[in-house]
């Protein structure tokens, strides 16, 4: 009867053992999940018209920033967008290269 009752209490003692190290592992796992930024975090600063305007004419003309409104997919709202006017040359010239490689 000893012995079994010596078993009983090892088997609870590892239950706890087991629990103790799981509760270890898991707690930093869901905060550290917590404190990551996800799909509600902030968006970034789009500068003003005024902040804009004093950038471009302070650098090159391909190096300017436009800003316009666009309405995203999904969404009748629209945002404030802003890019250089090397990044939108190039996705233009990248989408009229895929559309003429669709067409020939």
């Amino acid at each position: 009867m000893k012995t079994t009752f010596q078993s009983t209490e090892v088997v609870i003692s590892m239950f706890k053992l087991l629990r103790l190290l799981v509760m270890v592992l898991l707690v930093p796992v869901l905060l550290a999940g917590c404190l990551a930024p996800g799909a509600e975090s902030v968006e970034p600063r789009v500068p003003t018209d005024a902040e804009v305007e004093q950038y471009n004419a302070s650098v090159a003309p391909a190096e300017r920033i436009v800003c316009r409104r666009e309405i995203p997919v999904g969404s009748n709202i629209p945002k404030r967008l802003c890019r250089l006017v090397k990044d939108v040359e190039e996705t233009s010239t990248f989408h009229r290269e895929q559309l003429r490689r669709s067409l020939h």
